[in-house]
């Protein structure tokens, strides 16, 4: 038989005690707390403007590095843009073809030039830090 000295023993019986506790606070439903809210779907013809601007005033740097070096500015050109609107953020880290799907309605030309210089066939190619 296996002796237990009364100091663990108590120790023991708090342990199972919170223990118990804390499983009958769990009903059926479990904890109950806020919904998520859902990740936004678009961005918003204004953040998609500014992006453009930024990448039209970026182009020709990007064209004289060369698409390696230039896919690696054009990340932290995303990476800047995306804190300065967390929005914007929030929805491409949920879906990178938003920014395609944004610069092909606001800015098709720039875009055009953009992926050529990138030397990608889209922006979600290019995206490798989301």
């Amino acid at each position: 038989m296996i002796s237990i000295s009364p100091h663990r023993a108590t120790g023991l019986a708090l342990v199972l005690t919170a223990a118990a506790l804390g499983l009958t606070g769990c009903g059926k439903e479990g904890y109950q707390t806020e919904p998520v809210p859902p990740p936004p779907t678009t961005i918003s013809a204004e953040a998609a403007g500014r992006l453009c601007g930024i990448l039209d005033g970026q182009k020709g740097t990007w064209k004289s590095l060369g698409p390696q070096v230039a896919q690696v500015a054009f990340t932290g050109v995303m990476n800047l843009w995306t804190i300065d609107d967390t929005v914007a953020g929030a929805a491409v880290a949920y879906n990178r073809d938003l920014v395609d799907t944004a610069t092909t309605r606001a800015c098709p030309q720039v875009r055009s030039a953009v992926l050529k210089t990138l030397g990608v066939p889209e922006f979600r190619a290019a995206l490798g830090g989301f």
